[in-house]
């Protein structure tokens, strides 16, 4: 007769039974993850077969994202790396997207062959029609648009091409797929603008981090955040010379940027809508339009510098429907101009605006329907 062995109840000590009781209670309080997954993404190595850990990462952060659930981060590879990709947030709660410094790059490469040479310096190409018809081309390094931004790209016509300047571009219609790219100079090293937003949100989005990340050289904005984004942090991130926005929150998103540089775009950040905003340790300058253009519901810029370098304005902020909610809180705001010429142009109408230990510097300022309120 075979005696069964019985095996002997397990025993859990009391701090590990504390530590995994404390767990439950944070998971069934919070909803936070008890188990959290980090992926890995190398636009040099990766390959979206892969399983996407740090041995096998996935070739883009799309797939990332897309296989990224609460709690996870998604590491992107090698370090201070330029990809040549967006990524895009639906419905997507508690990830994280250490970029180590990557920048996400809007544009493609044009290659130096395949150009039609019309003399005197004059060279075209065929290429595919942009989303929205709006169109940035790359000069080694610089971006240029010809004087036109997402408010006047219907109406501000290209110069002829027997009139372009070297280093100027015309983009010529062909019909409702394709048109002519003419650049006057030698065609290397240029690059054009072809995806349209960096980071962008829609939908339902919760707790959603990205730091150490760069964006430029989109045809909408950096950080496009639509839909109803909230709880969203932003740390150590760049947006520059993209054709409308190098940061931009939308609808009833609420963020936090803390860390962040925003130049070279129509306007360096637009906030807008139901918007609230938290901007901490930012520089804006050397915009288009509006270094800061903040129309959304709340908004508060905490120990930030604004540079005012060329023919935009400074800052323009209230409601955007006359009579809506609106608050401003400048604190430990530095606002000055080095241009050669000319002033600072601050215009705030409507709604409450608290300031407190800002410093202004060749400002002009034009305040309508606001009483502005010292703070601490």
């Amino acid at each position: 007769m075979t005696i069964p062995t019985l095996t002997p109840p397990c025993r859990i000590d009391a701090p590990t039974m504390t530590r995994r009781l404390l767990l439950l209670a944070v998971f069934l309080t919070t909803g936070a993850p008890l188990f959290a997954a980090e992926w890995h993404v190398n636009n040099e190595t990766g390959n979206n077969s892969g399983v996407g850990d740090k041995e096998h990462p996935f070739l883009s952060l799309q797939k990332a994202i897309a296989s990224a659930a609460d709690g996870d981060v998604i590491h992107l590879h090698p370090a201070g790396a330029v990809y040549r990709q967006a990524g895009s947030f639906r419905g997507k709660f508690g990830i994280t997207i250490e970029g180590n410094g990557v920048t996400l790059d809007g544009a493609i490469t044009l290659p130096n062959d395949g150009w039609e040479e019309l003399g005197d310096g004059l060279y075209r190409r065929k290429l595919p029609r942009t989303r929205y018809d709006r169109h940035l081309l790359i000069i080694d390094g610089h971006a240029e648009r010809m004087g036109r931004t997402a408010s006047n790209s219907k109406t501000k016509a290209f110069p002829e091409p027997s009139q372009l300047q070297p280093g100027q571009f015309r983009f010529q219609t062909i019909d409702e797929k394709s048109g002519w790219l003419y650049v006057r100079g030698t065609p290397d090293k240029l690059e054009w603008a072809t995806r349209v937003n960096g980071i962008a949100t829609s939908g339902t989005c919760r707790r959603l981090v990205v730091r150490n990340l760069n964006t430029r050289h989109f045809l909408n904005d950096g950080f496009n955040i639509h839909g109803d984004a909230r709880e969203l942090h932003f740390e150590n991130i760049e947006g520059y010379d993209c054709f409308d926005e190098g940061f931009s929150a939308h609808d009833t998103c609420e963020c936090t940027i803390n860390g962040g540089r925003f130049f070279g775009s129509e306007h360096g950040i637009a906030d807008v809508n139901q918007a609230e905003t938290i901007y901490r340790n930012c520089v804006f300058t050397d915009n288009v339009n509006v270094d800061a253009l903040l129309i959304g519901k709340a908004h508060s810029l905490i120990d930030c510098q604004i540079v005012n370098t060329t023919s935009a304005a400074a800052l323009i902020a209230g409601p955007r429907t006359k009579g809506m909610p609106f608050t401003l809180r400048l604190e430990r705001v530095a606002i000055a101009t080095d241009k050669p010429s000319g002033q600072a142009a601050i215009r705030i109408d409507g709604g409450s605006l608290t300031f407190g230990a800002c410093t202004f510097d060749n400002v002009v300022m034009d305040l309508k329907n606001t009483t502005p309120t010292p703070g601490m």
